[in-house]
């Protein structure tokens, strides 16, 4: 779709030679890998010592945080097509696409809610009736983090999609729609990885 005349307006020239918008999701990401490799290892080093000590709870993971996987996956796919769309100056579809990342993103939240309904249905809460025994708490923690890392990628995603009915993501003005893009890829493939880390190591 052509854009008003008025409106096509190029970002300013960048004296950096990677926007610092950029960089400071990158830093975010690299910090939050960090966060998260911290929970998994000490997930594997918990597990084999409390379970020599009977106090470790084997459980099914609720089939919500598969089905949040699947969505996570999908909404990669829309992401990329909206970032595609923007490149392409092809306005319509790309507020097509974000707007569907962001229906996405608010289905992902309620699979994570039934997930945690379902934990708790099971005799599973945060807190054990056997206060050592942090298995189920390790899966609370982990997705619970996790899901503020979405929340920021549905804020994300909420900013450029009302930014794309101004006619500030284009081609020409690609910076939010890159970091966008990137960030929501990041909390997606980190859930698929996290789901199945819980999965095979429960």
């Amino acid at each position: 779709m052509t854009m008003p005349a008025a409106l096509k307006t190029r970002e300013p020239k960048e004296q950096y030679k990677i926007a610092p918008a950029k960089f400071n999701i990158w830093l975010l990401m690299v910090a939050s890998c960090m966060l998260f490799a911290a929970f998994v290892s000490a997930y594997i080093v918990h597990k084999p010592d409390n379970e020599a000590k009977s106090i470790w709870t084997k459980f099914e993971l609720p089939v919500f945080f598969t089905y949040s996987a699947i969505v996570a996956a999908i909404s990669s796919i829309t992401i990329y097509l909206a970032w595609k769309a923007a490149k392409r100056d092809e306005i319509k579809i790309n507020r097509l696409f974000l707007a569907t990342s962001l229906f996405l993103g608010f289905v992902f939240c309620l699979l994570q809610y039934l997930g945690w309904k379902s934990m708790i249905d099971a005799g599973l809460p945060f807190v054990n009736a056997k206060p050592q025994d942090i298995s189920a708490s390790y899966v609370w923690v982990i997705t619970a983090i996790h899901l503020v890392h979405v929340l920021g990628g549905i804020i994300l995603l909420a900013v450029t999609l009302a930014r794309s009915f101004a006619y500030r993501v284009h081609k020409k003005s690609m910076t939010l729609m890159s970091v966008t893009h990137t960030y929501w890829h990041f909390v997606g493939l980190l859930w698929i990885y996290l789901f199945l880390f819980l999965y095979f190591a429960r």
